[in-house]
């Protein structure tokens, strides 16, 4: 039992450690890689205008719902954080949608841009939580910058490392796997560079994470039969927390449908289910509330506007298999992994704890996948947490019982990508006979692990081995950020997504 215990305060001790580590990475170059997009602004115009004047205002893409003359809009100018339309009647009463044209410069050069009131493309929670980390003073949309609302991105991604080794722990009871997730949540570089982006789909992972813990909590007390009144006070709380991230981003939707698979499954009480439904409606029936008390019509049709858009295709999902999309993003190997462990966990794990991670991850990429949507690179974002832990768990396996497939499948994917990196950054020529040396070694100590098994001894040196290897991906991956950033736009082209 001290053992135990020991390993549980190595393990959550390692975690910090990795997690404050990581703070140096998320924050070089934060504000700059990757390349800030529009819609990370936008979210932010959307909050702080809300907040100074209780109308949204944003830039849109849905123009000719804006324009509608149905709607009876108004053009007038930008002005602060709001539009001074020419009809201040109107303007004051919200009855038309208001738009305005205005000269801005984001990153990319002069560009018009059509800001609209009240805007209604996405909820306005995302931004409210990337306006956290902007001046309070701010008064002209031009002072909205990266270096300000990333800064909220980044504490993001530190309490979903946090709240990803909690839920691990809990469902598990395992200090390994959670410190897996947590090294590989927190140093992989792709992984750092997806999550330090104030895109929304950020906001929703650190929620559903906060969701599913009080799912378990809640099935796990209804298993144990403990008292009733936990078991509905957990399902509350993950049920607001759901409704809430669907308020983040619409498509989390597909996690909600997933954490009330996982009640039916555990055989939750009709009367608790009931009550999960009903605390996740509440967060979104109040959004819906607010819009209708603005202007119903234009709410009504910027919503079935926003789910007539066009669909990619039936390759959706396989355009996003190599890597996410972002201009200049370079190839990782670790973003590849992530999808496989999901299939092979999937498909080979008996135990029904792992349904905590794969059901609400499948219900997430079905929902994407069958979104009416172009296809951007920061929907899949929200999948990240969710793929580190199942990256985790199969390294896991491959630790406890690996087979040749599963050992090579680590060798030539994850570990490999972290070698390339690590080895370009530390300025070290690719030599094949270095690469061979290690495969090698790799091929001899699984060699032996396999052939041996029935020695103590002999699992607890693949143990060390293979932990042993993970430090190396560890120390290539803190190497490799820096020169990722310095290379940005002259990496290798096969090294690229779009190559």
């Amino acid at each position: 039992m001290l053992k135990k215990y020991f390993f549980i305060v190595l393990s959550f001790i390692i975690a910090f450690l990795v997690i404050k580590q990581s703070l140096i990475l998320r924050n070089f170059n934060y504000d700059v890689y990757p390349t800030p997009g529009l819609d990370e602004y936008n979210y932010v115009w959307q909050a702080i205008s809300l907040r100074k004047t209780g109308l949204p205002l944003a830039w849109t893409l849905n123009s000719g719902e804006y324009k509608n003359p149905k709607y009876q809009p108004v053009a007038g100018n930008v002005e602060g954080f709001s539009i001074n339309s020419f009809d201040q009647k109107k303007f004051q009463y919200q009855k038309s949608p208001l738009s305005a044209v205005k000269e801005l410069d984001y990153g990319k050069g002069m560009e018009q841009i059509l800001f609209v009131a009240p805007f209604f493309d996405h909820p306005p929670i995302g931004g409210l939580v990337y306006e956290l980390g902007m001046p309070k003073n701010i008064e002209e949309i031009e002072q909205v910058k990266p270096s300000d609302f990333r800064k909220s991105a980044i504490v993001l991604a530190v309490i979903t490392s946090v709240l990803l080794y909690i839920l691990l722990f809990l469902v598990f009871g395992n200090p390994w796997v959670p410190l897996l997730s947590t090294i590989i949540y927190s140093t992989v570089p792709t992984y750092i560079l997806a999550t330090r982006t104030a895109y929304l789909e950020n906001v929703v992972s650190p929620l559903a994470l906060l969701s599913l813990i009080f799912l378990y909590l809640a099935i796990n007390y209804f298993v144990q039969k403990r008292k009733l009144f936990f078991i509905n006070l957990f399902i509350v709380l993950s049920g607001l927390f759901g409704g809430l991230s669907v308020l983040a981003k619409e498509p989390a939707i597909g996690f909600l449908v997933g954490f009330f698979i996982l009640l039916v499954i555990n055989k939750t009480p009709i009367k608790s289910m009931l009550l999960f439904v009903l605390s996740a409606f509440l967060p979104v029936f109040i959004y819906i509330l607010w819009g209708f008390w603005l202007q119903k019509n234009l709410f009504l049709g910027i919503f079935f506007t926003n789910a007539g858009r066009s669909y990619f295709g039936a390759i959706k999902m396989v355009t996003q298999l190599e890597a996410l999309k972002f201009k200049n993003f370079p190839v990782d190997g670790w973003w590849i992994w992530g999808l496989v462990s999901f299939l092979i966990i999937s498909l080979k794990t008996k135990s029904k704890k792992i349904l905590f991670l794969t059901i609400p991850l499948l219900a997430h990429l079905l929902t994407v996948l069958f979104m009416p949507s172009p296809n951007y690179p920061w929907y899949l974002l929200s999948c990240i947490p969710f793929l580190a832990a199942c990256s985790a768990v199969f390294i896991w396996q491959i630790i406890k019982n690996p087979s040749w497939a599963s050992a090579l499948a680590f060798f030539f994917i994850p570990f490999s990508s972290s070698y390339y990196w690590g080895r370009a950054a530390l300025n070290l020529n690719p030599s094949i006979s270095h690469y061979s040396y290690i495969f090698v070694i790799f091929i001899v100590f699984l060699f032996i692990r396999l052939k041996l098994t029935k020695f103590k001894i002999i699992h607890d040196l693949w143990f060390l081995f293979l932990f042993f290897l993970i430090y190396r991906v560890f120390i290539y991956n803190q190497v490799s950020f820096p020169y990722l950033m310095a290379h940005w736009s002259s990496l290798p082209v096969p090294s690229l997504p779009n190559f």
